[in-house]
């Protein structure tokens, strides 16, 4: 069998609605890391909230964290990490031209460190600030380093046209939108970051053809991961937007390893 690289979304993806892979995909997924293809966890999460269920892969692949911005190999010493950092500098100046009264809160990181306006129980649930140095606080005062992510957390969807606003006044960066558990998100990313960015490096480094990249998600920050791959498969279960942007859809959801029956039927159909 010819070696595959396959990328895979984790929420909504890999991952069923009680945050865990199946039984069923784990196995399949270790079978094909052992046959030698390339199983790429690509996620908007932190490596910390990764790391447990790549273990659990028994991988020893490259991951995309942070929706391209920090890319990392625990095990492969020859594969150079890639990180992308946020001038401090111009998050204080977006967090300022923004109304306050739109904010519920803000939150960036680096590997080690967090800073956050106030304490959030959705965002430390999502993001996992267990063993991080959190900074609560006006970023003004609090915010002296350069992080890899900018997480808004808006009062409300009239927030939207403000942040466009703010963000469109900086040069080459670019917002996404995103319902949360209770509230609403944006994301601030600089347009030259994203899983596809991510994804065309690590098969630059292994030398795997556009023909034989596999990309599987289900939202708007898996679009460009979806353009990039020759098979482009979008979740049964996703946004009707990222299914624009896909060669199949998959034909079972992340709750009935959606996954699994989507790299099956390639790989076989393949060989």
């Amino acid at each position: 069998m010819e070696r595959y690289l396959i990328a895979l979304d984790m929420d909504g993806t890999l991952l069923n609605s009680e945050g865990e892979i199946s039984k069923k995909t784990s196995d399949y997924l270790k079978e094909l890391e052992n046959e030698g293809h390339i199983i790429v966890i690509s996620s908007g999460r932190p490596i910390r909230a990764i790391k447990r269920y790549y273990d659990q892969l028994g991988l020893h692949s490259p991951i995309i964290c942070y929706n391209g911005a920090y890319i990392t190999s625990p095990y492969d010493k020859s594969f150079e990490d890639q990180i992308f950092a946020f001038p401090h500098e111009v998050i204080k100046s977006i967090y300022h031209e923004i109304d306050s009264k739109y904010i519920a809160n803000i939150m960036c990181e680096t590997n080690e460190e967090i800073w956050l306006l106030k304490e959030d129980e959705v965002l430390s649930k999502f993001f996992w600030h267990d063993g991080m140095t959190v900074h609560y606080g006006d970023f003004s005062q609090s915010l002296n380093q350069d992080p890899m992510t900018m997480i808004i957390e808006s009062t409300s969807k009239e927030a939207d046209s403000l942040i466009i606003s703010a963000v469109t006044r900086h040069p080459h960066l670019k917002v996404r939108f995103w319902n949360g558990y209770y509230s609403l998100f944006s994301e601030i990313y600089y347009e030259n970051i994203s899983k596809a960015a991510g994804l065309a490096y690590i098969a630059k480094h292994y030398h795997i053809a556009h023909d034989h990249i596999i990309a599987i998600g289900d939202a708007s920050n898996d679009i460009e991961m979806l353009s990039l791959a020759g098979h482009a498969i979008a979740m049964i279960n996703g946004d009707e937007q990222i299914k624009k942007y896909a060669h199949e859809i998959s034909e079972y959801d992340n709750n009935h390893d959606g996954v699994y029956y989507a790299i099956y039927k390639i790989l076989h159909s393949n060989n």
